[in-house]
C-alpha cells in the first residue's frame, strides 16, 4: 500500500517527536508525499474572558465573552501554538523536499481533533507517538488507543527506541 498523505498528530513530546522522525522516513522515498504535522488544542484551554496577551492554557467558560473576542482569541493561541511547533520541530524537516504543512487546530478532543482532521485533509496515514503530554498524561496511550480504535485510515503508533529508554 502506497501512502500519499501522512498525519502526524505532534503534542511536541519525544514521543511524537519520534513519530515525525518516522513519517520524515516514509516522506524521503517519495517527494509527491505530503505530511501534516497538526497540534490539537482543546477549546477549553482558550481563555475567553482574558484579553489576548493572556495564557492561553488557563481556561474560562467561553459563555461569558464577546464571540468576536472569542474567534480572535482562538487565532492568537493557535498562532502561538504553530510557533512553539516550529521551535520544537526545529530543523528536523530541512531538506525534504516533500509538501509539509504545520498546523494546530481546536477541538473539544485530541482523539476527535486526530480524526477530524484526517478525515477533512484526505490522510491515508496516520504516524503517531505512544504517549505524549496531553491531559490524560498519566494514562499510557490513552489518545493513541483512541485514536487506534476510531480512526478510518491506518494508525502506525511510534514506540520509543529500546537505546532511549
Amino acid at each position: 500500500m502506497k501512502f500519499s498523505n501522512i498525519l502526524v498528530p505532534f503534542d511536541k513530546s519525544e514521543h511524537a517527536v519520534r513519530a515525525l522522525e518516522i513519517a520524515k522516513g516514509l516522506a524521503e522515498e517519495d517527494p509527491g508525499i505530503r505530511l501534516h504535522v497538526v497540534d490539537v488544542v482543546y477549546l477549553s484551554e482558550m481563555p475567553p474572558s482574558l484579553g489576548l496577551e493572556a495564557n492561553p492554557y488557563e481556561s474560562v467558560p467561553p459563555l461569558a465573552v464577546d464571540p468576536e473576542l472569542y474567534r480572535k482569541l482562538a487565532e492568537a493561541t493557535l498562532a502561538r501554538e504553530r510557533d512553539d511547533m516550529d521551535r520544537a520541530i526545529g530543523g528536523l524537516l530541512d531538506g525534504l523536499p516533500n509538501p509539509v504543512e504545520v498546523t494546530a487546530v481546536n477541538a473539544p478532543s485530541v482523539v476527535d481533533g486526530i480524526n477530524d482532521y484526517a478525515n477533512d485533509h484526505g490522510c491515508d496515514l496516520i504516524v503517531m507517538g505512544s504517549r505524549g503530554l496531553g491531559v490524560l498524561r498519566g494514562m499510557l496511550g490513552s489518545v493513541s488507543y483512541g485514536v487506534l480504535r476510531s480512526a478510518d485510515v491506518p494508525v502506525l503508533v511510534a514506540k520509543e527506541p529500546a537505546e532511549r529508554k
